[in-house]
């Protein structure tokens, strides 16, 4: 009895001994899976949302660099004659504040019987004395151009010490080129080329060349063949994509920035060269930039060892038997810890992306240009004013009813009505005119080349009703609606950013006396609400 006693005793010890490390095993063992998972996918969202912000990085610079041509067309639209040193220093003020953009070229349209006279013009401009020439696919050979029918050759070239070379090259030489000057004059919009190496620095990373049509005043434009007739040239801004994408920060995680542009179906490698893509993957993030004419796809792969960086941990503890439940805990402990480093790591860029938001000047939450931009592009709008005359407005938007909406629906239903408030002022201003939030419920509109007409008063009516139509809130709460109140102040040649914000307050005030929903012009005394002297 006692030996049978003694057996079974001996095997209940085994059992529970058994029992007990399985179960220890099998703690530590989805322990280990549960916290690896955990990592790894708290990993996957953090390298996805770095990914969607240097993405928007990569468009807001883009989207840069088609205003700068707008701008540039202005300029143009403005003087019936653009000289060269007026072109330098123009383009050199912008450019300053612009490093992605490598340069800026006007290439006016010549017939043969004009190309004489160019060609006497720029020759003591180049660095070797072709007049208007061609160039190879690789840029490195330069050789006249021959007789054609239309020429587009390359007049000013800025910054003129880095682009000496490109003086006199006939773009519409170039294959790369030629797609992209026909349908930016059948649609008179931008058009972007694929990249092709540049004469300045032909060994070095590929370009793409952003073309502007320019027009000649006071002529049509409706159709394909009037702009035809109607164009003066091109303004050509020219970009390196691997400006755009090296260098962007991803804290202590390594990763891989490409570059491909669609073509016919096709993706064809823009950075680095000879690049491939990779499917969709926890560390393979894809995006879509909207390029003028194009579609470019930015790819992000982080490195290689993704999501793998703590997985020896559990196993070192389910190696020990002995504390198995207490090893899960401090596993687990570990996990937790680590996730809080990752969520603050993440945290901390987040708040230094928000430093280089603010510092591109646009208000994070409606995405329009903040105070300090607002300035500056007044400041701008003034100078060229001085030079070139015309009118300049500035309106200052205030919402009527705004504090009742954000006391009895709360801040985020407010941020909600300042978001749908700035994209319905955007879509009913011109292109070239700026919208900016200047700070609370108040907006700023810069309307270059605006009289006080009836072209005015319509943009003021529109804005208005735009503005004042109802608001959905979220699912359950009613639609509300605000109104506004407008203040218009016209530019004098000797007036100063500040005075002419003060101005336009100040009539916005008097829209507000007047009863609101309408607008007043500074210092017009028979002006009616809503109305406007002509």
């Amino acid at each position: 009895m006692m030996g049978l006693r003694g057996r079974q005793s001996e095997g209940g010890y085994w059992w529970r001994m058994a029992l007990t490390g399985s179960l220890g095993i099998v703690i530590a063992l989805v322990s280990y899976l549960y916290g690896a998972a955990l990592e790894r996918d708290l990993e996957t969202r953090e390298f996805q949302r770095l990914a969607q912000v240097q993405y928007q990085n990569t468009q807001e610079l883009l989207r840069r660099s088609t205003q700068v041509l707008l701008a540039f067309r202005g300029f143009f639209a403005a003087s019936l004659q653009v000289e060269r040193d007026e072109y330098a220093r123009f383009a050199g003020g912008i450019l300053a504040h612009y490093p992605e953009i490598y340069a800026i070229h006007w290439a006016p349209k010549v017939v043969p019987a004009q190309r004489a006279a160019l060609e006497a013009e720029i020759r003591a401009l180049q660095s070797v004395p072709l007049g208007i020439f061609d160039t190879d696919a690789r840029g490195k050979r330069l050789a006249q151009a021959p007789a054609r029918e239309l020429y587009f050759p390359v007049q000013y070239a800025e910054p003129y010490a880095a682009n000496r070379k490109v003086v006199g090259l006939d773009t519409l030489g170039r294959s790369t080129n030629q797609t992209a000057i026909r349908a930016a004059t059948a649609s008179g919009e931008q058009q972007l080329t694929p990249v092709f190496p540049l004469i300045q620095d032909p060994d070095g990373p590929l370009a793409t060349a952003l073309y502007q049509p320019v027009f000649a005043s006071g002529q049509p434009t409706a159709s394909a063949e009037q702009r035809q007739q109607a164009l003066q040239g091109f303004l050509i801004l020219l970009l390196r994509p691997s400006l755009l994408v090296e260098g962007l920060p991803f804290g202590e995680r390594k990763v891989a920035v490409r570059l491909y542009d669609r073509q016919d179906a096709q993706l064809v490698a823009i950075h680095p060269r000879g690049a491939s893509l990779q499917a969709p993957a926890e560390n393979v993030v894809h995006r879509e930039l909207q390029v003028p004419g194009r579609t470019w796809v930015m790819e992000f792969v982080a490195s290689e060892g993704f999501g793998e960086g703590l997985h020896i941990q559990p196993v070192l503890l389910m190696l020990s038997l002995l504390l198995l439940t207490g090893a899960s805990l401090v596993f687990l402990d570990r996990s937790h810890r680590s996730s809080q480093a990752l969520q603050t790591t993440n945290a901390e860029l987040l708040r230094r992306q928000q430093e280089l938001n603010d510092l591109a000047h646009y208000d994070p939450l409606t995405g329009l240009p903040n105070r300090l931009l607002l300035y500056d592009r007044i400041a701008m709008a003034l100078a060229a004013q001085r030079r070139q005359g015309g009118c300049l407005a500035v309106c200052v938007l205030d919402l009527d009813g705004f504090k009742t909406i954000n006391d009895r629906f709360g801040h985020p239903a407010g941020d909600r009505v300042l978001r749908e408030v700035a994209r319905r002022i955007l879509a009913a201003v011109r292109a070239s005119d700026t919208a900016a939030r200047l700070g609370g419920d108040e907006f700023v509109v810069v309307l270059p080349g605006m009289k006080a007409s009836a072209a005015l008063h319509q943009l003021m009516q529109r804005l208005i009703e735009q503005v004042g139509r109802p608001i959905a809130l979220d699912d359950g709460e009613p639609q509300v609606a605000v109104s506004l109140s407008i203040g218009i102040a016209f530019a004098s040649r000797h007036g100063d950013v500040d005075a002419l914000i003060r101005e336009a307050d100040v009539a916005m005030y008097m829209a507000k006396s007047a009863g609101k929903s309408c607008y007043r012009i500074f210092g017009a005394t028979d002006v009616s609400c809503g109305q406007a002297t002509v």
